[in-house]
């Protein structure tokens, strides 16, 4: 069931802002179907999910009293709990309420995002990844706050203009998260951060920081470091998987998934596991033989999808009104196709999405840089120089050549920014250079501070991790989640240290030793990782007449962000399809999709 939610909060002796929070709950209740609402003096939060279920999803937080203190939508667990929340009262609420909703980061961790009472203001949170978007904008005296704009037909959106600036900023860089939106009104509450309902103007609080995360070093020995990855990696996906109707899991065959199947198959609560592999019809190499092999050895049913690249892409005028474009408008068959091969769009479906980043999926050097600035350099160092040197691939005097300006206190390039400038097309060139990493990024994402080289390179990319969960509303949709972002594994995660992480020189080490015995060998060992190289290149040149015509006649070039001579030479075959960044065709359609959507709708520039 997707999941989405409205809220309004208003001073009730602002009568003006009454009114307008009256009309606006008329129109809702005018609109959609019966929903379930919590109202209190200045508050109204609605559950937005469809199909309508037969709960709400919010989780009450109660006083001594008995009344709401505040709610909290979505799934909540107790730190070191796998049952999910369904009302939380007496000392465990007035915990929540004395420290003002701050004390959810310490005590809990799920998918949500909260509401929590501070006197005559609303304190709003996001979980640390916010994997419930949260947005909100301010009109006469009323602040509205809702995961899906596109699910709230009820609101006045001829109001909205288009930010352009943030729209240009996407073609260089489409998962970029620095609070705005495509709309100038609309800023978005990023993960681990408060906003004052009240006082939305103020910028919001950054509670849950992975920089400060990181700089809390946990480094135990390599057995008790792979047994405490396995616990807890097992506690959340048990977690999920028990909370759940029907679980199927999203395998690709490759380790992170197969570790999310493995946890879900050895636990006895949660209900029967079904495994769906994408078949993708190109050139590119199966890895259906690893998903079967991981099937076969923890005994779940495998259903297999055949995706082929000629398939049309979606017409341009059916982006969703949504705050921002997404990429995902681009799969919407998707869903579909799913639910006709993994049992309905009942079934919750699991992925793996996250490990690469957090079980340190990178070839570098910089762990031992890493581990020269924890332990100092010595005869005990020379194992993690070796380790480093078999990681990265280099030899040993070249990663000594790499890493020795940042032992020497030299900061170093972000390599999120690295990543971002090799995108650049000529299309999207003018985007670039104009690009603002102190505009488009948080600052934990391209300055290091403190933080040695490996553990900043991981760092930065959660960014790209945590936009990967694109939540574009769709009513077809099954709920998705993304088991290795919780928080407690987030957290593990980024205080082991890059070298404990890349345990032997190999990558995902802790991982694959941490999973010994509990996943086929011929997953755990595998170091090549599956692509769809071909399968984008076909489907560019599937619709490469649909791109050059939407393109060049769109409004990307009515507002000059590229230009019609540079579409037309783009589109060219010996340029688009060998381009190493020639894919970023499909994110320059989304984006020209979504601003026909805005414009049908009457926003201006």
């Amino acid at each position: 069931m997707p999941s989405a939610f409205f809220a309004m909060s208003w001073d009730p002796e602002n009568e003006a802002a009454g009114h307008l929070a009256a009309r606006t709950q008329a129109k809702l209740e005018e609109r959609t179907e019966s929903r379930y609402c919590l109202e209190a003096p200045g508050v109204l939060l609605a559950d937005l999910s469809e199909p309508v279920g037969s709960a709400p999803s919010f989780i009450v937080v109660r006083d001594f009293d008995g009344k709401i203190g505040g709610a909290v939508f979505g799934t909540l667990f107790p730190k070191h709990g796998d049952k999910p929340l369904t009302e939380i009262r007496h000392s465990a609420a007035a915990s929540i309420l004395e420290t003002r909703g701050r004390s959810l980061y310490q005590d809990y961790w799920g998918s949500y995002t909260a509401f929590i009472r501070t006197g005559d203001n609303l304190a709003i949170y996001t979980d640390p990844v916010a994997s419930i978007p949260c947005f909100y904008w301010t009109h006469d005296g009323v602040t509205f706050v809702c995961s899906h704009l596109e699910r709230c037909p009820f609101l006045d959106r001829k109001r909205f203009s288009l930010n352009l600036r943030f729209i240009t900023t996407l073609m260089a860089y489409d998962k970029i998260q620095n609070g705005e939106t495509g709309l100038n009104e609309v800023r978005e509450l990023l993960g681990g951060q408060c906003m004052m309902a009240r006082t939305p103007l103020e910028p919001p609080a950054t509670l849950w920081n992975p920089h400060n995360i990181a700089q809390d070093v946990l480094e135990p020995d390599p057995d008790a470091a792979a047994s405490l990855l396995r616990d807890t990696v097992e506690q959340a996906v048990h977690a999920w998987g028990s909370c759940l109707t029907a679980p199927s899991v999203d395998l690709s065959g490759g380790l992170d998934s197969s570790i999310v199947l493995a946890c879900l198959a050895r636990n006895e609560a949660a209900p029967p596991v079904r495994a769906v592999h994408h078949m993708i019809e190109s050139e590119d190499p199966p890895e259906v033989a690893f998903a079967r092999a991981t099937a076969a050895y923890l005994g779940a049913d495998l259903a297999e999808i055949r995706f082929t690249p000629s398939m049309r892409l979606p017409d341009p005028d059916l982006h969703p009104p949504s705050a921002r474009p997404y990429r995902q408008f681009l799969a919407r068959d998707f869903n579909t196709r799913l639910a006709e091969a993994s049992g309905g769009t009942h079934r919750a479906y699991l992925t793996g999405q996250g490990g690469d980043h957090l079980f340190h999926a990178a070839r570098t050097p910089f762990g031992f840089a890493d581990y020269v600035r924890r332990h100092g350099l010595g005869a005990d160092s020379l194992p993690e120089l070796s380790n480093a040197a078999h990681l990265s691939g280099h030899s040993v005097w070249k990663v000594m050549r790499e890493t020795l300006p940042s032992l020497l206190g030299r900061p170093r390039p972000s390599p999120l920014i690295e990543g971002i400038d090799a995108r650049r097309t000529i299309l999207n060139a003018s985007a670039h250079d104009q690009f603002d990493p102190g505009y488009a990024l948080p600052d934990w994402a391209y300055c290091s501070g403190n933080l040695p080289p490996g553990k900043f390179d991981q760092v930065s990319g959660l960014l790209h991790m945590m936009q990967v969960q694109e939540r574009l509303f769709a009513p077809d949709a099954r709920d998705l989640f993304h088991p290795l972002m919780s928080q407690p594994i987030l957290e593990l995660c980024l205080r082991l240290p890059t070298y404990l992480l890349s345990l032997g020189g190999v990558s995902r080490g802790l991982a694959r030793k941490a999973f010994e015995g509990r996943i086929p060998e011929l997953v755990r060992l595998r170091m090549t990782k599956g692509e769809a190289t071909r399968y984008f290149v076909d489907q560019l040149r599937s619709n490469r007449s649909l791109l050059l015509e939407t393109l060049m006649q769109g409004e990307l070039v009515s507002h000059a962000i590229v230009a019609r001579k540079d579409v037309e030479a783009f589109l060219r075959e010996d340029q688009f399809l060998t381009h190493p960044a020639g894919r970023m065709l499909l994110v320059y359609y989304a984006i020209e999709a979504w601003l026909r959507t805005w414009k049908a709708l009457g926003a201006n520039a």
